[in-house]
């Protein structure tokens, strides 16, 4: 499963840490994603949604 939003397809984006002392190495900003039990196409399914597309109420939870 890939580690994306399944409403708006959102996923990691790449960037820099940098260290104290200027170093500066690759790393990854990862969303976060909730596995939630949602209505996608009229039956109910379990997937990963990002939490601004939740606080947005782009889905409907299913219980």
């Amino acid at each position: 499963m890939a580690r994306r939003c399944a409403v708006c397809g959102r996923r990691a984006q790449v960037g820099s840490k940098i260290s104290h002392a200027d170093n500066v190495t690759k790393r990854k900003f990862r969303i976060n994603l909730q596995r939630v039990k949602v209505k996608l196409h009229g039956e109910a399914k379990r997937v990963l949604v990002c939490t601004r597309c939740l606080h947005a109420g782009k889905v409907t939870k299913v219980k």
